[in-house]
């Protein structure tokens, strides 16, 4: 999927407003004369390809690329208890200290690429079907799109709550001024869809052997996703058997955990038997199709393999790596997470040598086979007080692999257990976006978030008081240039903000 996107990586740049998603900021473009009309386009299978890979290429705008949005490192990472923004970097250091307005860059850049990503699957959907080519590939092609699509408003609602319900491909300004916000209830409602659906799909395959396909949604990253979504829903039983039948059906034959932790994050090891789905990223292209994360998240220049700057927006708290040296050294993953560089933490997961400042070869993994393992214990431990035992059995295969002695499940509890995940969930996924995610799915965000700014009396400065959050910071606010667009009215601000 890496060269498929660099191959139309300039046809991209001259269609890229076939599938732009602002009005005003908002869901679309006003029409261009420059441009090419979307009308007149989409009239062959080749035009569609594109028109899909946009939608892949969309998602490097959504998780982070230089001059689209940061990322989700921000919400999943910063605004927890694991990283700290020394650089604030235009408004990731608001995420830090929960300090964020309406106006925050980084909330507007993510509102406005995830829309746009949606906008692009929304026109493969409205337009795919009159077009003359193979059935199975347009079948699949449209499996793909909802996927991407399912992830894109998954990472919405999970940052804002109720917002904007956008499935059709809008044709007019007026259109877009219609849309305010969606119930959360119905946005996953939408995501079970696309995924059900994606799901059922026999063109999906399992796994792609073409090196220029790896990256392509798969059925186990269908799976996977939709299994994180009924996790987060809280339905406990859909989400073992889902997860069930993902570890049935795939574990050993096409996912399985690498044996040496440190080999998931190396460059020339990507899209290993290890991830089950990433966001792909090639560094070296014009324009670029690099992913910025090795400079982003390095404290130098040399620890960014000496190329560009180190930016410091995504550095280890204390508190992630006392954490981690609780285990002792027996635990691999420390020494392969992070390295010190003068007083910082800096993790090791994103390491390159750039081709330029911002333009890395590192993929962001968005689900990996040690997610679904604890994911899988999770949902079994909340399923029922009498799943203890099979809980920690998909527990352990994560802290066997890691170096650490498997836990008995006659020491544990429910509840117990419940602690042991989220601390394994920590470790074993440090500063891959999921952190603050996994706190507010499992109501612990608060307390945890209190307890740390108590512990190590974190204030915005020594005048401040120590920081603390509530239940009104468990969404972030709507980017005021889209309540400005269309009203309060039409788009109310989240409580508390």
């Amino acid at each position: 999927m890496k060269k498929v996107i660099n191959k139309y990586s300039i046809i991209l740049v001259a269609v890229t407003a076939l599938f732009a998603a602002s009005c005003k900021k908002s869901f679309i473009d006003l029409t261009d004369p420059t441009r090419i009309v979307t009308s007149d386009y989409y009239k062959d299978s080749a035009s569609m390809s594109t028109a899909v890979i946009a939608a892949y290429a969309s998602l490097q705008d959504m998780y982070g690329k230089s001059g689209a949005s940061r990322g989700i490192f921000p919400y999943g990472e910063v605004a927890s208890d694991n990283s700290t923004s020394v650089v604030e970097g235009t408004g990731i250091g608001d995420f830090e200290y929960f300090t964020f307005t309406s106006s925050n860059p980084v909330l507007q850049s993510s509102w406005t690429y995830m829309y746009r990503c949606i906008a692009r699957c929304n026109i493969v959907l409205a337009r795919i079907d009159p077009i003359v080519m193979n059935a199975g590939v347009k079948s699949r092609w449209q499996s793909e799109v909802k996927f991407i699509r399912a992830l894109a408003y998954f990472n919405m609602v999970r940052i804002w709550g109720d917002v904007p319900m956008v499935t059709k491909e809008i044709q007019t300004v007026q259109e877009a001024y219609q849309y305010g916000r969606t119930p959360a209830a119905d946005i996953y409602a939408l995501i079970e869809k696309d995924l059900t659906e994606a799901e059922a799909d026999t063109n999906i395959p399992t796994k792609y052997a073409a090196t220029t396909d790896l990256g392509r949604v798969t059925k186990p990253a269908v799976k996977g996703l939709l299994a994180k979504v009924y996790l987060t829903e809280k339905k406990y039983t859909d989400a073992v058997t889902k997860l069930g039948d993902f570890v049935t059906s795939y574990e050993g034959a096409t996912h399985s955990l690498l044996t040496n932790y440190s080999d998931i994050f190396l460059t020339s090891n990507e899209m290993n038997a290890e991830i089950v789905f990433a966001v792909r990223y090639t560094k070296g292209n014009v324009p670029s199709t690099g992913s910025p994360f090795t400079n982003y998240f390095a404290a130098s220049t040399s620890n960014a393999g000496g190329v560009g700057t180190g930016y410091l927006f995504n550095t280890l708290r204390k508190d992630l790596v006392d954490t981690m040296a609780a285990n002792g050294t027996a635990d691999k993953r420390t020494a392969a997470s992070y390295t010190t560089v003068n007083t910082y933490y800096a993790t090791k997961k994103f390491a390159d040598v750039a081709a330029a400042d911002l333009d890395a070869d590192c993929d962001w993994i968005v689900l990996r086979y040690a997610d679904v393992l604890l994911m899988y214990a999770e949902a079994l431990n909340e399923q029922n007080t009498s799943n203890v035992a099979a809980a920690i059995t998909q527990l352990n295969k994560v802290r066997v692999r890691a170096g650490l002695t498997g836990l008995v499940a006659a020491t544990q509890t429910q509840s117990s257990l419940r602690l042991a995940i989220e601390k394994e969930r920590r470790i074993e996924l440090n500063m891959e976006g999921h952190r603050w995610f996994d706190l507010v799915r499992t109501g612990r965000a608060i307390e945890v978030m209190n307890n740390h700014f108590t512990k190590y009396a974190i204030r915005l400065n020594a005048s401040s008081p120590i920081v603390q959050i509530d239940a009104h910071n468990l969404v972030f606010p709507i980017p005021i240039s889209e309540i400005n667009t269309v009203g309060l009215t039409v788009l109310p601000q989240n409580f508390g903000y």
